[in-house]
């Protein structure tokens, strides 16, 4: 006598058109969300962001305070295309902006504020031509 049943060929074939189904839903779902944002335009709300800068800050003191020197080294570059303004800020208050008729900014290009108190944050903003803006840098001036 042996206990293991019969094997039943009906039971093999079943198997394998629920995987089939399965798949193909799941492959229908996934093409009609794709669809469906792209339709509505949900990748056009991603910015392009602020550009990859390689910056480094040097701090000159000056009497009790510090000239900051926001040096950029390398990475993409700044142009009047894709950027509305750069900016050093100071959290004390201070700030200097690039002008526009310095643009293109690349290696070797630098944004210079004075009169920075010890301990200041400071930061690199990018502002592009629709208005968002991010930090592309931050530092801190010595104490």
């Amino acid at each position: 006598m042996s206990a293991t049943p019969p094997h039943d060929d009906r039971r093999d074939r079943a198997v394998t058109p629920v995987i089939a189904t399965v798949t193909m839903v799941a492959i229908a779902v996934l093409l009609a969300a794709v669809l469906g944002a792209a339709m509505l335009g949900f990748s056009g709300g991603l910015g392009a962001g602020p550009p990859a800068l390689s910056v480094e800050f040097t701090y000159i003191q000056d009497g009790n305070e510090y000239e900051v020197v926001a040096t950029i080294y390398g990475g993409q570059t700044i142009t009047k295309q894709n950027t509305e303004n750069v900016t050093l800020v100071a959290e004390s208050g201070q700030q200097e902006t690039a002008l526009k008729t310095r643009y293109p900014l690349t290696g070797g290009d630098d944004i210079i504020v004075k009169g920075v108190p010890p301990g200041t944050n400071v930061r690199l903003v990018w502002t592009g031509p629709d208005g968002g803006s991010g930090v592309v840098a931050r530092g801190r001036t010595p104490f």
